[in-house]
């Protein structure tokens, strides 16, 4: 698995998260992603609907088809 989180982003500029993975065949449960312990975005393939934010101060999700982003 990597991760690509920017080490230091400007106010009100869009960062982007990654996180890419091969589970060798096995079936991804979730990933999620937290900003000082807050969880604001979720993917699990196997909810409906699979991907969910949750408001959190400071942080914006911008959820597209193909990418998933967030503005701090």
């Amino acid at each position: 698995m990597e991760v690509r989180i920017p080490m230091h982003t400007v106010r009100d500029q869009n960062a982007r998260l990654e996180c890419h993975f091969d589970l060798e065949g096995e079936a991804l449960y979730s990933v999620k992603w937290y900003k000082d312990g807050n969880e604001f975005y979720r993917y699990v393939p196997r909810d409906m609907p699979p991907v969910q934010v949750f408001p959190l101060p400071g942080v914006t999700v911008d959820v597209s088809p193909l990418v998933y982003s967030f503005q701090s």
